[in-house]
C-alpha cells in the first residue's frame, strides 16, 4: 500500500499515538500510570479501614437495579414502616409519593408513633448516592451475622412474584430475566436476601430497647382508667377586677420575676404557669379579595358550559349504587347514572364557585405580577440577596390594590396585620383556616409557612410542601380551607408577605405594648385600641387574679354553705346573682357560674407527651398546645389524688380543690373512678408489652434509616486514593524531573 495514502486514511489514529508520546515525554509515564488506575483506587471509607471503590459504587448500583427489576420497592412499601422508610431510603426519587406520605402520616397518628415530620423530611435529604448507603447498611447487617438463604428468598419470591407481576408465576419471570439481563439466578436471589437482611437487622436494632413492667402499667392505666367529676369552678378571674389595682413597684418585681418564662410553663418554681416571655411572632402586609364581592364581577355558567361539564363528568361524579329492583331494597346493587336535571342545580353552583375562585386567583396572580416586577433581575433565591434589597425592589401592595380595584371594580384590600404568634393566627377566624397548595395538592397551613423564614426558622416544611419564603417575598395566593364546604362562594384568598419577624425573647421593658391586629377586611370592624398587647396590662391583671386566690377559698367554702343548705341548682343560681355580673360574658353565655360534667378523663402518660411533642416537632404551635396538654395532666392527676386507691370515690362529698395553674377552686359534687385492677392488668399485660414493643421499634425505624445517622455509625468518609494522597505529597521538582 501507498504510505501517503496509508497515512491519509489512518491520520486520526496516528495523531492519538502520536499525543499520547507526548504525554509521556511532558508529564511522566509513572504519573499517566497512576492516571489510569485511579479509577480502581479507593473513593471513600467506612468502619476502620474499609475501602469503597468505583468498582464497588458499579456493583452496588447494579444490585440496586436488579432490586428494581424484582419490584422491591413495592415488596417493602406492603410491609411497616421498617420497610417503607428502607424503600424511600434506596429507591425514591427526591420528590416523594404525596400519597405515601399522607399514609405515613395517617399510620403514625393512627398508631401514636413518636415520629416527627421534620424525621421524614430527613428521610429525603440524602448527602451521598443510595448506593452508599447500601454498601453501608449491607455491611451491617453482615457484621450482625444477619443472613438470609437463597432458598428462603426464593419461597419468599414463589408468593410475591404473583401479586407484584400481575399473575407472573415465579418460573415465568425469573426465567424471562435470565434470559434477558443475562443474570444467574443465584445472583437474582442473593441480592434480595442482601436487602432482607438489611430489613431483618433493623427489626434486631430497634426492637432491643427493654420494655419494664412499670412502663407497661403506666400505659394501661392511663389508657384504661377513667375518672368522673361533676363540679363548679370558682374562678378568680370573676372577682379580680375588684382587687386593688398593684403598685409599680410590686408589678416591676412580679414581671422581674417571671419575665424569662414562657406563659403556662408551669413548674414547681412558677406554679401558677405565669411568663412574660413574647413568642415568636411575624408581621405581615397583604393585599385580599372577599369572593363575595368577586362573584358581582362573574357571570354566571351558561346551559351550554353546564351540558358539557355533565357530559364529560356523569360517569364519575353523578352515579350511584341502586337497588335493581326499586321494590325491593335488598335487590342486587345496580349503578345508575343521575339525569342532567336532577344535577343541574349543583352542577350550577359548582361552576359558579369554580369560576369565582378562578377570578380571585388571576386578580391575586396579577398583584403578584406588579409587585415583583422590581425583582426580575434578582436572584432572591441566592443567599447573598438580602431581605433589605428585595424589600428595596419590592412593589408597593397600597398602589397596588388601588390599581386592582380600579381595574376591576370591586374592592382589593390591603394593610397590614401586628405582630402575630402561632397561637395568634389558629384563633383568629379569618387567618386560621388560611391555606396554601404544596406539591399534589397537599394542603399547608399558613402558619406553618410564614414561621418558616430563616430570621424564625421553627416550622419544618418538607417535600410535599412549598418552598421556604424570604422576608418581603410574596406568598400565595392562599386560600380559604372552609370556603370548599360552602354552598356559596364565601370566603377569602389573599396574597402577602412577612415584612417583619421577631424571634421569641424577654420583653425589653415593663411597658412594652405592640399590635395583635389581624386582616381587617372593613374599616369599621376593628375600633381603635383594641388588639393591643401590653405587658404591664398582662402582668397587672395576673397579680389582681394573685390576690384574688386570697378570697377565693372563702367564696368556694361559701357556696358549699349554700349547695347543703339549699341544693346545687339554688346554690348557682344565688352565685350568679351575687357575683355573675362581675365578670363580662358573651350575651349567649351569661352565667359565671355551672355545674360541669367532666366525663371519661384519662389520664395523660408521660409516653403520651412524648409522642405529642415528636409527632407535632417543627409545628411552631406546639410548644403551646404541649403545655396545655401538660395542664390538663396535672388537672387530672390531681382529681385522682382525691380518691383513695382502694376506693372509686371519694370519702365525703363535696370536696374543695385548688388548681393554681387555672387559678382557681373547684367544688366538686361527685366524682367517680373506673379502675384498672392488678387482676384485669396481667390479662391485657403481655398483649400490652407486645404493643409498646412494636410501637417503638415503629418509631426507632425512622432513626435507623436516617441518612445522615447511617454515615455517622459507619463513620462514612470521602477520601482521596491513595494515589492522589501521594502525588500531593510529591514535590514539584520530582515530579519535572521524571
Amino acid at each position: 500500500m501507498n504510505l501517503v495514502k496509508w497515512f491519509r486514511k489512518n491520520n486520526k489514529k496516528v495523531m492519538a499515538v502520536v499525543v499520547i508520546v507526548i504525554m509521556f515525554g511532558f508529564i511522566g509515564g509513572s504519573t499517566l500510570m497512576q492516571l489510569s488506575k485511579r479509577r480502581i483506587g479507593s473513593i471513600a471509607r467506612f468502619a476502620e479501614k474499609t475501602k469503597i471503590t468505583d468498582r464497588d459504587l458499579m456493583l452496588a448500583r447494579h444490585e440496586l437495579e436488579i432490586l428494581r427489576m424484582l419490584r422491591a420497592e413495592a415488596l417493602l412499601r406492603s410491609q411497616d414502616l421498617h420497610g417503607v422508610f428502607l424503600g424511600e431510603l434506596l429507591f425514591s426519587d427526591q420528590r416523594a409519593s404525596p400519597a405515601l406520605i399522607n399514609s405515613i402520616k395517617q399510620s403514625i397518628r393512627t398508631n401514636n408513633y413518636r415520629i416527627s415530620e421534620k424525621q421524614i423530611n430527613d428521610l429525603y435529604r440524602r448527602q451521598v448516592p443510595p448506593g452508599i448507603y447500601w454498601l453501608l447498611l449491607q455491611h451491617e447487617a453482615q457484621q450482625a451475622g444477619i443472613r438470609v438463604s437463597n432458598q428462603q428468598v426464593g419461597e419468599l419470591l414463589g408468593k410475591a412474584i404473583p401479586q407484584l407481576f400481575e399473575g407472573q408465576t415465579y418460573s415465568q419471570l425469573i426465567g424471562a430475566m435470565i434470559r434477558q439481563q443475562r443474570i444467574p439466578e443465584d445472583q437474582l436471589l442473593s441480592t434480595l436476601g442482601k436487602l432482607l437482611a438489611v430489613l431483618q437487622y433493623s427489626y434486631t436494632v430497634c426492637s432491643s430497647e427493654g420494655i419494664t413492667t412499670p412502663q407497661i402499667m403506666q400505659a394501661a392505666g392511663a389508657e384504661e382508667e377513667k375518672v368522673n367529676v361533676e363540679v363548679v369552678k370558682i374562678d378568680s378571674e370573676v372577682f379580680a377586677k375588684q382587687q386593688a389595682q398593684p403598685d409599680e413597684e410590686k408589678i416591676l418585681e412580679h414581671f422581674n420575676k417571671y419575665k424569662k418564662f414562657t406563659p403556662g410553663s408551669v413548674s414547681d418554681e412558677n406554679p401558677y404557669g405565669f411568663g412574660y416571655k413574647l413568642p415568636d411572632r411575624v408581621q405581615l402586609e397583604y393585599i385580599a379579595v372577599k369572593l363575595e364581592d368577586v362573584q358581582t364581577i362573574v357571570k354566571k355558567p351558561t346551559q351550554d358550559e353546564m351540558g358539557n361539564y355533565y357530559s364529560k363528568n356523569k360517569e364519575l361524579l353523578y352515579t350511584e349504587q341502586v337497588p335493581s329492583d326499586p321494590n325491593d331494597p335488598n335487590s342486587p346493587q345496580i349503578t345508575k347514572t343521575k339525569t342532567y336535571a336532577e344535577v343541574a342545580n349543583i352542577i350550577s353552583q359548582q361552576l359558579f364557585k369554580d369560576k369565582v375562585n378562578t377570578t380571585a386567583q388571576n386578580i391575586l396572580q396579577e398583584a403578584r405580577i406588579i409587585t415583583e416586577a422590581g425583582l426580575k433581575d434578582m436572584d432572591i433565591e441566592s443567599a447573598e440577596v438580602t431581605s433589605e434589597q428585595i424589600k428595596e425592589k419590592a412593589g408597593n401592595y397600597k398602589t397596588t390594590a388601588g390599581q386592582l380595584s380600579e381595574k376591576y371594580k370591586i374592592n382589593v384590600y390591603t394593610g397590614q396585620t401586628g405582630l402575630l404568634s402561632p397561637i395568634d393566627m389558629q384563633a383568629d377566624e379569618k387567618m386560621a383556616t388560611l391555606f396554601l397548595q404544596g406539591y399534589g395538592q397537599n394542603p399547608v397551613r399558613l402558619s406553618k409557612v410564614l414561621f418558616a423564614v430563616d430570621e424564625l426558622a421553627v416550622s419544618e416544611l418538607g417535600p410535599l410542601d412549598v418552598p421556604k419564603p424570604r422576608i418581603y417575598e410574596n406568598i400565595g395566593p392562599v386560600k380559604d380551607m372552609m370556603s370548599r364546604y360552602r354552598n356559596d362562594a364565601g370566603g377569602i384568598m389573599a396574597i402577602l408577605r412577612v415584612i417583619d419577624a421577631k424571634k421569641a425573647s424577654e420583653p425589653e421593658r415593663i411597658d412594652q405594648t405592640f399590635s395583635t391586629s389581624s386582616l381587617t377586611l372593613d374599616p369599621n370592624e376593628e375600633k381603635a385600641g383594641e388588639n393591643i398587647y401590653s405587658v404591664k396590662e398582662k402582668v397587672t391583671e395576673n397579680l389582681q387574679k394573685l390576690a384574688a386566690m386570697d378570697i377565693l377559698k372563702g367564696k368556694s367554702k361559701e357556696f358549699i354553705d349554700l349547695a347543703k343548705k339549699d341544693g346545687w341548682t339554688s346554690a348557682i343560681n344565688k352565685f350568679n346573682e351575687l357575683y355573675g355580673q362581675l365578670l363580662e360574658r358573651e350575651e349567649n353565655d351569661p352565667n359565671a357560674f355551672r355545674l360541669q360534667n367532666f366525663s371519661d378523663m384519662r389520664r395523660i402518660s408521660k409516653a403520651d407527651l412524648e409522642t405529642f411533642a415528636a409527632q407535632g416537632q417543627g409545628d411552631p404551635a406546639t410548644p403551646f398546645y404541649l403545655n396545655d396538654s401538660k395542664i390538663n395532666q396535672q388537672f387530672v392527676e390531681k382529681l385522682y389524688s382525691l380518691v383513695p386507691q382502694d376506693s372509686l370515690t371519694a370519702e365525703s362529698l363535696p370536696l374543695l380543690m385548688e388548681f393554681k395553674p387555672d387559678m382557681s377552686y373547684y367544688v366538686i359534687k361527685n366524682i367517680s373512678v373506673k379502675r384498672l385492677w392488678k387482676e384485669d392488668f396481667e390479662k391485657i399485660k403481655a398483649v400490652r408489652l407486645y404493643r409498646e414493643d412494636y410501637v417503638q421499634s415503629q418509631s426507632l425505624a425512622i432513626i435507623h434509616f436516617n441518612p445522615e445517622n447511617i454515615l455517622k455509625r459507619m463513620n462514612f468518609r470521602f477520601t482521596r486514593t491513595e494515589e492522589e494522597t501521594a502525588d500531593a505529597n510529591t514535590p514539584a521538582e520530582s515530579e519535572a524531573a521524571s
